[in-house]
C-alpha cells in the first residue's frame, strides 16, 4: 500500500490516526485494532526523517497501539468471578474526541478568523499557551535516531510474533497477559536499578526476546517515558551494536 502522505502532513499522532479511522470509514467507538495499527505502522516505516520531538510523539502511540493490540489478544468470556475488564481501547477514543473536538474548534476560529480578520484578542488567552519543547534530543540521544530505536524495537517485535506460532505458546502468551503484571513503573524503576548498579545498560539486556509481547512494549514505553524526561541516555557505541543506555545526560568524557 503506498502512503500518500508525511508524516509532516500530520498535526500529531491522533491526526494521523484520525485520518486513518476516516479513511477506512471505522466507527470511532469500535476502533479495528489491528488493522490501524498495521497501517499506523506502515506510515512510520515509510516516513522520512521529521524532528526528533515530533518523532518520538508518533512512536510512543505506535507502542500504545502496540500495547491495545495485544490486549484485545485477552480472552473475551472471563471466568466466573473474575471482574470484566475495560475496552482497552477506550482511553484512546477518549483521546480522539477530544482531539477531534479542539480541531473542530480551531478549524472554525481560523475560518472566523479569515472572515472577520478585523477582529483579534488583545492577548492570546493563557489556557491556550503551548510552552515549546525544552528537550535536547541531541543530547540525549547522543549518536541514535529515535527511528533506529523504534526500528530495533520493531524487529524484535516481528520476531516475537514469527516465534509464537503455535497453539501452545499463544496460550501460554495469553497466561501470561491475563495476570497483567506490568506496568511503565515498575519498567522505569527496572532500568533504573539496572543503571544505578552496573553504570548503564543495553537495549537487549532490558527488552529480551524470551519476554512476553505486552512486557516488551510495556519496557519500550517506560524507556521512551525515560527519555522524555531526560533521566536516561541512548547511544550507540559501535554502528551494528547494542544501544547503550545511560543515566542522564552523557558527559563529554564519555562522548569521547
Amino acid at each position: 500500500m503506498a502512503v500518500l502522505f508525511k508524516l509532516q502532513d500530520f498535526e500529531g499522532p491522533l491526526d494521523l490516526l484520525l485520518y486513518l479511522i476516516d479513511k477506512n470509514k471505522m466507527n470511532i467507538y469500535d476502533i479495528e485494532i489491528s488493522s490501524i495499527t498495521d497501517q499506523y505502522m506502515t506510515y512510520l516505516d515509510e516516513a522520512e526523517e521529521v524532528e526528533l520531538d515530533q518523532m518520538s510523539d508518533f512512536i510512543v502511540m505506535a507502542a500504545t497501539l502496540l500495547y491495545i493490540k495485544s490486549r484485545m489478544l485477552l480472552p473475551k468470556h472471563p471466568k466466573p468471578g473474575e471482574e470484566v475488564e475495560e475496552d482497552p481501547r477506550e482511553e484512546l477514543v477518549r483521546k480522539l474526541l477530544e482531539y477531534k473536538k479542539v480541531k473542530y474548534v480551531s478549524e472554525k476560529l481560523n475560518a472566523c478568523q479569515g472572515e472577520s480578520s478585523q477582529y483579534c484578542f488583545r492577548n492570546k488567552p493563557a489556557e491556550i499557551d503551548i510552552p515549546e519543547s525544552t528537550i535536547d534530543y541531541d543530547a540525549i540521544l547522543e549518536n541514535v535516531s529515535l527511528k533506529l530505536l523504534y526500528d530495533t524495537f520493531e524487529q524484535l517485535m516481528k520476531q516475537k510474533e514469527w516465534e509464537q506460532h503455535t497453539k501452545e505458546e499463544r496460550k501460554i502468551d495469553h497466561n501470561i497477559l491475563k495476570k497483567d503484571t506490568y506496568t511503565i513503573e515498575q519498567k522505569s524503576i527496572y532500568i533504573r536499578n539496572l543503571i544505578a548498579l552496573e553504570g548503564k545498560t543495553t537495549f537487549f539486556t532490558i527488552c529480551k526476546k524470551e519476554m512476553p509481547k505486552i512486557e516488551l512494549i510495556v519496557t519500550f514505553m517506560a524507556l521512551l517515558e525515560l527519555i522524555h524526561k531526560k533521566e536516561v541516555t541512548v547511544l550507540q557505541e559501535e554502528p551494528t551494536g547494542d544501544i547503550v543506555i545511560k543515566g542522564g545526560i552523557v558527559d563529554e568524557e564519555d562522548r569521547a
